[in-house]
């Protein structure tokens, strides 16, 4: 039985932090080096001193207790037995409300659905949504998990158990990031259920002749790519030989880049601030967004070393249960049921584009758009945008209307 929650952050680890910010030390850095290597010295100066100075998460904490509803959701994942997975549920007052899971993924949280909550439960509109964010498993305020094997497999488990628990029978996806990926290993695994998903990241296998013939040769076709394709896959070429080396330390190596995570505020806040600023379009992040955000991790449950684990656990098979571990790559490869319906929002600044008409190789993709703005983080960069594009799917009208009974939880 789901059981309320209030994020309640200890004394004694505020004071903690307090006393490592306050003996922060930094590096030199080269003249006029300003982004080109990474997040620049004025920068975590300002920030950590207005962390250390001027911040005030006790009134963060309590503003996301007032206007978020909280709940910690008991599951069980095969291998792993009993987990609290702390989750937002706000339900609308239709009772065919639609349930609506939106995944998350590194290095964001449940903070990036907040804007999306007004906009998908507001009471008076159609479609309507039950929307259910939960933390996943290592991040924000769910359970620790302490053994290996916990990959893409368990985590669909562990999210398909959070609604199984709230009552809900058939649902919708959305997800980006990791979440994008955990959403396309429910939709094999639990098509009875997932009846829709909306996912704003595309990672998938270029269409080669042995996988995909007929895409392959629809490819050849209309070489040579138009303009926006070409745009698209310099834009990857260049993300996975210049822009993801933090993704090979963490798969690799993430107990040692762990230690970094855990013991200094300082190398956490760079790390994650490097890619706020990088992954988005040019947002306006305040100081505040910036270390709201950095604070959920900070004080999560399991700790911040533990969020980057997933990366290590999706690149192997490894797996206690008795299903097969699935690496990330075996996932790019994979396509969904035909009675599985996707939507795909591709915004100008993800990292992962790819042309349009490579999405039949998810499975049945009805409706696909590409926005001219946005980044990583659409939910926090343009809420308004993201939550239309679902309604459009999801609505009257849509492309999946009526794929999944709205039908209320606990």
């Amino acid at each position: 039985m789901a059981k309320p929650f209030k994020i309640a952050v200890s004394d004694a680890q505020l004071q903690n932090l307090q006393q490592k910010l306050e003996t922060a030390s930094f590096p030199d850095e080269l003249d006029d080096a300003e982004w080109d290597m990474g997040v620049p010295l004025a920068e975590m100066k300002r920030l950590t001193a207005y962390w250390r100075d001027g911040f005030n998460w006790r009134h963060k904490e309590m503003e996301l207790n007032e206007t978020l509803k909280q709940f910690l959701v008991p599951i069980t994942v095969s291998g792993f037995g009993e987990l609290d997975i702390h989750c937002l549920h706000h339900t609308d007052s239709n009772p065919n409300a639609i349930p609506l899971l939106f995944l998350h993924g590194w290095p964001g949280s449940f903070l990036e659905a907040t804007k999306l909550i007004p906009l998908l439960t507001a009471g008076d509109e159609q479609p309507a949504f039950h929307l259910v964010v939960p933390s996943l498993p290592n991040f924000g305020f769910s359970s620790a998990v302490k053994k290996k094997g916990f990959g893409l497999v368990q985590y669909a488990e562990a999210m398909h158990a959070v609604m199984t628990a709230l009552g809900y029978h058939e649902y919708a996806i959305q997800g980006g990031d990791w979440g994008s990926i955990i959403a396309r290993v429910m939709a094999n695994r639990y098509p009875d259920q997932v009846k829709a998903v909306h996912i704003n990241l595309l990672p998938v296998m270029p269409p080669l002749p042995w996988r995909n013939p007929l895409l392959f040769l629809q490819s050849l076709l209309t070489i040579p790519f138009s303009s926006k394709d070409k745009a698209h896959l310099v834009a990857t070429k260049q993300y996975l030989t210049e822009g993801n080396s933090y993704f090979r330390e963490q798969e690799t190596c993430p107990q040692t880049l762990g230690y970094a995570l855990h013991d200094s505020p300082v190398a956490l806040l760079a790390w994650i601030y490097e890619k706020l600023h990088a992954w988005t379009d040019n947002y306006p992040w305040t100081d505040d967004e910036i270390l709201t955000w950095v604070s959920i991790y900070q004080f999560s449950t399991a700790g911040p070393a533990a969020s980057v684990r997933i990366y290590y656990e999706a690149a192997r098979r490894d797996s206690p249960s008795a299903f097969p571990g699935l690496t990330t790559a075996d996932v790019m490869s994979i396509v969904a049921p035909h009675g599985v319906r996707f939507a795909v929002a591709q915004f100008r600044r993800e990292l992962f584009r790819v042309p349009l008409y490579w999405r039949w190789l998810i499975g049945n993709v009805v409706r696909a758009n590409e926005y001219d703005c946005a980044g990583h983080f659409a939910a926090w960069e343009v809420p308004e945008l993201l939550a239309w594009d679902i309604k459009a799917f999801l609505g009257r009208n849509g492309q999946a209307h009526g794929a999944v009974s709205g039908r209320s939880g606990y």
